[in-house]
């Protein structure tokens, strides 16, 4: 089992004015899901080695077994980050100087947070961050189909898919609407 982490930047304004935000975030890569997606304005050594914990656990309650986390070589992930992973028996992996393919379904959540999310907001404190990102996580994890899992979203799993990899929708009948982010995304489905 594969796990990939990375951070990227988010201005919010405060009442000191605009910040920089960190965003650590953690993918389970063989079911997309987003397994973290937590925020804070100094990732210092001590928020880092919680949050893999955190991950550790999370793991544990949904009965995955990582055996690697690829990670780059931000001095963030610091040898005490890597030392927990170690100490869980998973494998931390860094990346190559300059090689941002080598964790590259990181980089595409990156971009997918972006675009469909984060681009289109101006966020006050940090506190609106976060509550932004638990939506998109919970959307890209229980509403988003992915092409790379047969267009199947990561909460279904692929036990739920039918036997030619697809879904059956059943019967044409009305369709709802599920609207998260206050609109700004939103998922289709048939009516029970």
């Amino acid at each position: 089992m594969l796990l990939c982490a990375d951070l990227f930047t988010k201005e919010v304004w405060t009442f000191r004015g605009l910040r920089r935000a960190f965003v650590l975030f953690i993918i389970h890569v063989r079911t997309r899901t987003i397994l973290l997606a937590e925020t804070t304005f100094s990732p210092h050594r001590r928020w880092m080695v919680q949050q893999v914990r955190h991950v550790l656990w999370e793991c544990e309650d949904r009965g995955i077994r990582p055996r690697f986390l690829i990670h780059d070589r931000d001095g963030c992930f610091a040898p005490e980050f890597d030392a927990v992973l170690k100490r869980a028996g998973v494998e931390p992996i860094k990346t190559p100087f300059r090689a941002p393919n080598a964790n590259a379904y990181a980089e595409r959540w990156v971009r997918s947070v972006r675009e469909e999310c984060l681009n289109h907001l101006v966020l006050f404190r940090l506190h609106s961050l976060r509550r932004v990102l638990r939506q998109y996580r919970r959307f890209f994890n229980q509403q988003r189909p992915h092409q790379a899992i047969g267009n199947r979203v990561p909460a279904d799993g692929p036990e739920h898919a039918g036997a030619n990899g697809k879904e059956d929708n059943g019967p044409v009948g009305t369709v709802c609407c599920d609207e998260y982010i206050g609109g700004l995304l939103k998922s289709y489905r048939r009516a029970a």
